[in-house]
């Protein structure tokens, strides 16, 4: 898997959303920061943030690497949530670190 692209399609929470796209605007990718977020947070340990997304959430797909997609989907099953709601929490804790 790894060198191998993957597409992830994730619903994400409203601020999560605003964020992100407020960062690509100003800096660029929106997938790169996927990524970043998925393999740079400990997605063991991470606060799992309540998702409560439907059809209506904002959305997007991602094109993260195989390493990252592996962790996500790894971590998730150990935690026994859902792959949605531990990204939007790495993403919600990345976003506070490069923020703040």
């Amino acid at each position: 898997m790894k060198g191998r692209k993957v597409r992830l399609f994730l619903r994400l929470t409203s601020d999560v959303n605003e964020r992100l796209r407020f960062m690509m605007r100003h800096r660029g990718d929106l997938s790169r920061y996927v990524d970043t977020a998925l393999t740079s947070t400990d997605l063991g340990t991470v606060e799992l943030e309540a998702v409560i997304p439907g059809r209506s959430a904002p959305a997007l797909t991602a094109v993260i690497s195989g390493r990252a997609n592996a962790r996500v989907r790894s971590a998730a099953k150990q935690r026994g949530c859902t792959v949605t709601t531990l990204a939007n929490s790495a993403l919600r804790k990345w976003l506070e670190g490069e923020n703040a």
